[in-house]
């Protein structure tokens, strides 16, 4: 029987993706603006892990598999298999948050006779698909608004063309993993993460490489100053 940590509860989440006459599109879903973790915000389908679902489990891996299937048709009525599923990324929510959750991140083709989505209008209220550089585009013009970890991600597919292309790249992609340091100056929201200068101290102003998200009314702006910072960036294959 596997542990879970009793502070951070375990997770999955999987960015489903299609293949448009316009080019690669991916699913996103708007969280219930009154919900207490994440409030409308557009987000993949995802949740948290059952018990269930960890004790009849020989691995988390194994655990979070089972719950990514099970939330992605319980948030928008699509079928996902387990072994379709691509794991790519990790992220854990930052220390000194009320509701920390570690999240495996997947992602799958959306078989072509699954076209409709089905939304509750209760913890979901609105969805859409969307090319990835539309979604981009759209997030600095205010109108989706987006979290650093799906951000980073919708950057990392807007590198492929095909569905196919994605789920085939990030499968010999190296995963990673990352907890990040938030942190509040100016009036803007600091997300800083592993080789950053700061990450250690939270201190922004560090000599140093720069590894971090910077959070504003424009957006998101994600910086990575280069081979100083030691770690691969998190945007490009």
């Amino acid at each position: 029987m596997l542990g879970q940590h009793e502070d951070i509860r375990l997770a999955g989440t999987c960015v489903l993706l299609r293949d448009a006459d316009d080019g690669l599109e991916i699913l996103l879903l708007r969280r219930n603006a009154e919900l207490a973790f994440a409030g409308g915000a557009w987000v993949f389908p995802g949740g948290a892990v059952d018990q269930k679902e960890i004790d009849s489990s020989s691995t988390i891996e194994e655990a979070t598999r089972k719950a990514t299937v099970r939330e992605v048709f319980e948030e928008c009525g699509l079928v996902a298999s387990q072994e379709d599923l691509v794991h790519f990324c990790n992220w854990t929510t930052p220390l000194g948050e009320k509701r920390r959750f570690a999240t495996w991140f997947f992602v799958a083709k959306v078989g072509d006779k699954q076209r409709e989505v089905i939304i509750d209008g209760g913890e979901i209220h609105e969805y859409r698909w969307v090319g990835a550089q539309k979604a981009i585009d759209l997030h600095h013009s205010g109108e989706l608004r987006l979290m650093p970890p799906t951000y980073l991600s919708i950057k990392l597919i807007s590198q492929y063309e095909t569905a196919d292309g994605a789920c085939e790249a990030l499968l010999n992609r190296e995963s990673y993993s990352v907890t990040p340091r938030l942190c509040l100056e100016d009036g803007q929201w600091v997300c800083l993460y592993p080789g950053d200068a700061g990450f250690e101290t939270t201190d922004l102003s560090a000599e140093g490489p720069l590894h971090r998200s910077v959070i504003n009314s424009s957006g998101m702006q994600y910086i990575h100053s280069g081979q100083d910072v030691g770690v691969a960036a998190m945007d490009i294959p």
